[in-house]
């Protein structure tokens, strides 16, 4: 009777664990297309952005997404496997969300085979990762073909991770957009290289900065001399650099460029370190480094100082200064999201991080028939100090400043603007009278125009934007901050088109160590703070000094009397201790750092495994409570 008890209940549990097999068989059949997802990031970092849908859902055109990758290589280590997943995961997202007008295929390019062949037709690069590398046989990118336009991305390295959603949307856009915006850009500094040889590239010829090599990936971008009298009818958006040594005239066309309806983009500053770098022979002395157009904005406004250099020690940036030394130099600002950034306006809003090396500041109020947006600006903190305490780092000291709170470092202004030249535009160099009379130029505005106004030329310079990196001997470029997306950003809603706004940035994993830079500051304050009482003592010393020398005859004035003596020594005494006690400062700091460090590990190493302890001890208690 046992045993007979025994087989049903063993037949039973079969047919039942069949029964379960076959209901998940079931369900996973009916939901095999069914893609679930939640993005738990704080910056939601997986999603793709409003942006990304809403131009998606507008495509008239039907797009076909090809993505190749050598996924059976042996070569290729796992992380570049999952890497290449997490790319295809995103390109299903943008399938999914385009309404049926994009779709996507994937190839596994091998050597010798169509694949492989349509990838090289294509342009996409291959990489050799065998001992010898004779044949390339790593391929990883991404093409976008609508009718008879292609576009491709040669080779997506992982570097460029943070930044695929962008990417993946501009290539869509290049093979759908019907024609392209014009871009003027103007600049004292060799931003643009040379018009290239027929002969092909020079050994050491100068290269178009990485912003203005990405600006050409989707406009048509021209050359405008320094020297210009006139800004051509078909330029859209001017964007000017650095304009240093302008002339009245060409300030005169970029007015009249405006009062049409032109947008500007002008970048100026107090102190451009990238024009000293950029100089083949060093001049002496201390160059003037300065830049503005407060000819023209003033009639705006608002003008920069070009002497007033923004300090803020809530926004300093450590900076190696040589021979092992790091500072925090609060004349290289670092803005964060949200806190120094509208985080209202769509081209800031997305971004995370920005450095503005010596910037300057902003100051007035719109004139009538404009209105006035902040985009970037410092903290309360703020100071303005001038180039050559800005440059020297042991004579800069925050609190000697001029006070500048919240200074405007980046403003949009927009609306009717009015002429700058109100006698028309300017005699030209030998000339005594204008060109033209004052009825011949624009008072006004025809249509309503735009001016962005950076007081910072650096955060463009290559050093300050992204970082080279050798990936299988090609030179990629990955961006350190934010300064290329907002330069983009800017270019995009001054164009008129706002579609690509808001998908860079958003993959940023850099987390600020917030409490520590909040210890760093509280150190640098009290560094501050003591070097000052330095100064005053060496200048109390001094002055004693003086008046003991006064007091002497005429032939006792090269010998140190005792009581000259006595305060050079007791100075002497107060100057080491107050060294030791800047000493200690720094050691307190690192001291605090490091314990916050070691805090951080204790919790990350053992809360997790004390949790599931503790939780395995109060279940069984709970289990051993109930049995009894």
């Amino acid at each position: 009777m046992m045993k007979g008890k025994t087989y049903s209940t063993i037949f039973t549990s079969a047919i039942g664990a069949l029964v379960v097999l076959g209901i998940l068989i079931a369900v996973n059949a009916l939901f095999a297309n069914v893609r679930l997802r939640k993005d738990l990031t704080e910056e939601r970092i997986y999603t793709l952005s409003g942006g990304t849908v809403n131009m998606l859902k507008g495509l008239d055109r039907n797009v076909t997404l090809k993505f190749y990758f050598t996924r059976d290589n042996p070569d290729v280590p796992m992380p570049l496997k999952n890497y290449a997943q997490r790319i295809i995961d995103l390109l299903n997202e943008v399938v999914s969300h385009s309404g049926g007008n994009v779709t996507l295929e994937i190839y596994d390019p091998e050597p010798d085979s169509d694949a492989e062949e349509w990838a090289q037709r294509y342009g996409l690069t291959g990489q050799a990762t065998g001992m010898l590398g004779l044949h390339p046989n790593l391929y990883l990118g991404l093409v976008a073909v609508s009718g008879t336009k292609e576009a491709s991305i040669p080779f997506l390295a992982p570097a460029l991770e943070p930044q695929m959603e962008y990417l993946v949307i501009r290539l869509v856009q290049e093979v759908t957009q019907v024609s392209r915006s014009k871009l003027g850009i103007m600049s004292a500094l060799p931003v643009m290289a040379p018009p290239a040889s027929p002969y092909g590239p020079a050994p050491g010829q100068p290269q178009d900065w990485f912003f203005v090599s990405e600006l050409k990936k989707q406009y048509e971008v021209q050359r405008i001399p320094m020297e210009a009298e006139q800004i051509p009818a078909d330029i859209n958006t001017l964007v000017l650099v650095h304009p240093k040594g302008i002339s009245e005239r060409t300030l005169y066309a970029i007015d009249q460029f405006l009062l049409k309806g032109g947008r500007l983009m002008a970048f100026v500053d107090p102190l451009c370190i990238s024009e000293e770098v950029s100089r083949d022979e060093p001049m002496g002395g201390m160059p003037m480094l300065a830049s503005d157009i407060n000819t023209l904005s003033r009639a705006w406004g608002v003008e920069m100082p070009v002497d007033a250099i923004v300090a803020d020690i809530d926004l300093a940036t450590p900076v190696n200064l040589g021979n092992g030394r790091a500072e925090r130099l609060p004349t290289w600002l670092t803005l964060r999201g949200g806190a120094h950034m509208d985080p209202d306006e769509i081209i800031t809003g997305t971004l995370d991080s920005l450095m503005l090396p010596f910037a300057g500041a902003v100051k007035g109020a719109a004139a009538e028939g404009l209105t006035l947006t902040p985009l970037l600006f410092a903290s309360k903190e703020a100071v303005t100090v001038n180039s050559f305490m800005a440059r020297n780092p042991a004579a800069l000291n925050t609190r000697s400043g001029t006070p500048a709170p919240v200074a405007a470092l980046a403003v949009r202004l927009a609306g009717s603007f009015k002429t700058a030249f109100p006698a028309g535009q300017p005699a030209a160099e030998g000339e005594e009278s204008p060109a033209d009379t004052p009825d011949a130029s624009l008072k006004e505005s025809e249509r309503d125009g735009v001016v962005v106004l950076i007081a910072d030329v650096d955060m463009l310079a290559n050093e300050f934007a992204v970082r080279a990196l050798n990936f299988f001997g090609q030179t990629m470029y990955q961006p350190m901050n934010d300064n290329l997306n907002l330069t983009l950003n800017l270019a995009e809603q001054l164009s008129g088109n706002e579609a690509l706004i808001g998908l860079r940035g958003r993959g940023s994993f850099n987390r600020p160590f917030d409490r520590v830079l909040a210890m760093e500051k509280e150190a640098q304050q009290r560094w501050q703070e003591e070097e000052e009482k330095l100064q005053q003592k060496l200048q109390d010393t001094q002055e004693r000094i003086n008046e003991l020398q006064s007091a002497k005859n005429q032939d006792q004035q090269f010998i140190l009397s005792p009581e000259q003596q006595q305060e050079i020594e007791k100075f002497r005494a107060q100057r080491f201790e107050t060294q030791r006690q800047l000493k200690e400062v720094r050691k307190n700091l690192r001291h605090n750092i490091e314990q916050l460090g070691m805090n951080l590990k204790v919790i990350n190493m053992a809360a997790v495994p004390a949790l599931v302890a503790l939780y395995g001890i109060g279940h069984w208690w709970v289990r051993r409570k109930r049995a009894a």
